[in-house]
């Protein structure tokens, strides 16, 4: 806005302590049981009216699968073949201690793997992907390769849930939320990258080197709403559900308007924060 440096010094006012990566892992591991992974299942489903199927003979990929907490819900479900896939093996130990302790290893499989080297020869019925999309290098190459493995044809019809946000542009999308104590709508929009990212390094994450949101552990790709929309119209997906910012349904008239500004080319890519879909390949 006004400059690295004294974008640096404004933003600064801001920031809290740092925080050990370490220690939050653990944290996150120990907080993690069935009964939280049912309850952000519940919620991820419930935003979507409740149409994720549920299927013993069916074969689902969790790409991005975190800690593996979809993946575990829906082998506590009764799901058979679940595959979660994950880049950080950090996740992935996790996921597969959890999976040991909660007695689902026999229906839920962890492995460390970038989903663009997903195999060729493998095939899935429903394909989830959840709060991963903001993350990836190169979405679109991402969205091909689940297209590449959802089922279609003779195989039958193949599904992909999506969900994901804050998308970078939008209000809180620059996901800065751990290291301010207040929050500044746009702030990666606004305000220099440069600036931001040395606040990270000191007030977050001080390993971390990266120079831009790209380049950080966790990765932010900056994608548009705009280009998501283009994606899927490039994959010739048919619209089963699509849900912009569901999180302000609890306020209604903000709902309204929030469906209204999400229609305007001009606007959506600034106010479309959070999208929950499912498509289906033909």
């Amino acid at each position: 806005m006004f400059g690295k440096t004294i974008d640096y010094w404004l933003l600064r006012l801001f920031t809290h302590g740092r925080h050990s990566e370490a220690e939050e892992l653990r944290q996150l591991e120990r907080d993690l049981n069935i009964e939280s992974a049912q309850a952000r299942f519940e919620k991820w489903n419930r935003r979507l009216d409740n149409e994720i199927p549920i299927d013993p003979a069916m074969r689902f990929l969790d790409v991005g699968c975190g800690m593996g907490e979809m993946s575990l819900a829906l082998a506590q479900r009764g799901c058979k073949h679940v595959t979660g896939i994950d880049r950080d093996p950090d996740y992935i130990e996790i996921a597969k201690r959890c999976a040991r302790k909660m007695q689902l290893q026999d229906k839920v499989t962890f492995e460390c793997m970038n989903v663009h080297d997903i195999p060729n020869e493998k095939r899935y019925d429903i394909v989830l992907s959840h709060e991963m999309l903001e993350h990836v290098e190169r979405p679109g190459d991402c969205l091909r390769r689940i297209n590449g493995v959802l089922k279609s044809g003779s195989d039958g019809e193949g599904r992909i849930i999506i969900a994901f946000g804050p998308l970078f542009h939008s209000p809180f999308g620059d996901h800065t939320n751990r290291f301010f104590r207040i929050r500044i709508p746009w702030t990666g929009v606004l305000f220099s990258e440069d600036a931001i990212m040395r606040l990270r390094r000191e007030f977050w994450r001080p390993a971390d080197e990266a120079e831009s949101f790209e380049d950080t552990r966790e990765g932010l790709n900056k994608m548009r709403f705009s280009e998501f929309l283009h994606y899927v119209e490039e994959m010739g997906w048919r619209t089963e559900r699509l849900i912009v910012n569901p999180q302000l349904k609890r306020w209604p008239a903000l709902w309204r308007l929030s469906n209204l500004i999400v229609r305007v080319p001009l606007l959506r890519d600034y106010f479309a924060a959070s999208v929950y879909a499912i498509y289906r390949r033909p």
